[in-house]
């Protein structure tokens, strides 16, 4: 089984077309761990397998047993211009933000265009609360090859703290928001800010200088021509 696991893990590996220890930061596994689960020498538990198919949408069933396809499709949506209702046909319509700063913290939607997505109120009522969920485009490349500039990210503002296990989050660092992945440093009570692009430095910071404005729970992409 462990070997089973391995090469399972080697696959997903080269098919992102990232090295070990680029894997390994991105799910927050320490290396040599890794290392360790992709030669067999040891089996991942449930948490680490838990972790790689959140973060890489991958099958679970498929890291533990080998069957169905790896990657988990994503749900595509609807792109709208008029403004519907909120609710409608058994679809719910998210806005996407511009990225401005309201007087507080949080994202405000653009209220000049009115363009929004539509997602099946099923399952992103499984994912929280629709009414605070917000879209907004990721701009730059620090965080390649997760997102690239352009790719539209939801955000879940009720989700404005940072989790245990860290995650993707939209935060204001100097009055500008980012889309970058955060680490808890327990031991210094601070915490880490991760590009996943390999060449932008983390940031370390302390919880007080940071703003964060909800949690990323899936993105889009389009096609280039």
């Amino acid at each position: 089984m462990k070997n089973r696991i391995a090469e399972r893990l080697n696959f997903l590996i080269n098919s992102l077309k990232i090295n070990i220890k680029e894997f390994s930061q991105r799910v927050g596994i320490p290396y040599t761990t890794m290392l360790d689960y992709c030669k067999g020498k040891s089996l991942p538990g449930a948490e680490s397998l838990e972790k790689i198919a959140t973060v890489f949408h991958v099958s679970l069933n498929w890291l533990l047993t080998g069957e169905g396809e790896p990657f988990i499709k994503k749900q595509e949506p609807t792109l709208v211009s008029e403004k519907p209702s909120e609710y409608n046909s058994g679809y719910v319509y998210i806005p996407v933000s511009e990225g401005h700063i309201s007087a507080g913290a949080g994202l405000i939607p653009m209220t000049d265009i009115e363009i929004r997505l539509a997602f099946r109120e099923d399952w992103v009522k499984r994912k929280g609360d629709p009414k605070k969920m917000v879209l907004i485009r990721v701009k730059g490349d620090s965080m390649e090859p997760t997102f690239y500039s352009g790719d539209i990210v939801l955000v879940d503002t009720n989700k404005n703290f940072v989790d245990i296990e860290g995650g993707i989050y939209a935060i204001t660092i100097d009055n500008k928001i980012m889309v970058k992945r955060i680490q808890v440093l327990y031991n210094e009570g601070k915490l880490k800010i991760i590009s996943d692009n390999p060449r932008y430095e983390p940031i370390i910071i302390s919880p007080e200088n940071i703003i964060i404005n909800g949690k990323v729970i899936w993105f889009a992409r389009e096609i280039e021509k």
